[in-house]
């Protein structure tokens, strides 16, 4: 009589502890479906609220590694599998369009011209990478056709038009871009809303980006930019929403510090442009 009497309380005890598993494990597999669905949402690597992907654009090619806006840095960009690489664009005294950022060439060559003051030929004859480093000693300020023409199909770019509200630049500009069929390739922007529309009237297809230090009024409203490139520091996720609102995109510059990295994907900016493409691509994973 006692051994049944065990015997049952071991019965009794085997189907409650059956009971628990199959309890823990439900609220277990809940758990994890609803922390894998956090994850999706809201931590996977290019995740913004418009659900698509983070871009990654080098600034001015890879220039933390490179001289900027020389061959060497747009190598680097894409060595560093960045998405675009951002490029400045002025025209020589001859109406070729080379990649410089600053109208005087002493920052990056160490020479007191100007670009506009220079043609082309005379421009190839100074070093535009010995001061940034020896080892990129030799190289030379590159003209934008044959940027295009070799490096086209290996990245995207962001061509900034620089020295004013040039029609003329613009306008060589979208021929060559035209030329090498990169309109999905290239986006073109600008600090003179004037050159958005101007580019808009000619070519449509091309996308263009305003670019601001911060934005404030009804912004957004404007036909002729398709992206708004704003100085990071003046980001927020109320200026993001905004402009998703409207169909907008947010670009931020020039983002290089880990947590400014962190709080641009937090507040779901389309894209990061920064000096440092591999360590912003690591950071976002």
């Amino acid at each position: 009589m006692k051994v049944r009497q065990i015997g049952r309380r071991r019965k009794i005890h085997r189907v409650f502890t059956m009971e628990q598993v199959l309890i823990t494990a439900c609220l277990f597999f809940l758990s994890a479906a609803v922390l894998i669905i956090c994850i999706v949402r809201n931590n996977s690597e290019g995740r913004i609220r418009m659900g698509k992907k983070i871009w990654i654009t080098a600034h001015r090619g890879a220039s933390y590694g490179a001289p900027e806006n020389t061959k060497a840095a747009i190598e680097l960009a894409i060595a560093e599998q960045a998405d675009y690489a951002e490029i400045d664009v002025r025209l020589t005294k001859d109406g070729i369009p080379v990649l410089m950022h600053d109208r005087a060439l002493f920052r990056t060559t160490g020479i007191a011209n100007k670009i506009d003051q220079l043609t082309y030929a005379e421009l190839l004859s100074y070093d535009a990478g010995r001061k940034y480093a020896e080892e990129f000693a030799g190289e030379v300020v590159p003209c934008l056709q044959e940027i295009l023409e070799v490096y086209g199909d290996q990245i995207k770019f962001n061509i900034e038009l620089k020295g004013g509200n040039d029609r003329t630049l613009a306008g060589t500009v979208i021929t060559l871009i035209e030329k090498y069929g990169l309109e999905e390739q290239c986006v073109v922007s600008s600090a003179f809303y004037e050159q958005l529309e101007w580019v808009k009237k000619e070519n449509k297809k091309i996308r263009t980006g305003y670019i601001l230090p911060l934005v404030y009024g009804e912004v957004f409203g404007y036909d002729a930019a398709d992206f708004f490139s704003v100085r990071s520091d003046s980001v927020t996720e109320q200026l993001v929403r905004g402009a998703h609102a409207k169909g907008k995109e947010i670009h931020a510059w020039t983002v290089n510090k880990s947590y400014e990295i962190k709080r641009m994907r937090e507040v779901g900016v389309d894209n990061i442009i920064t000096d440092k493409p591999a360590y912003v691509r690591e950071l976002l994973r």
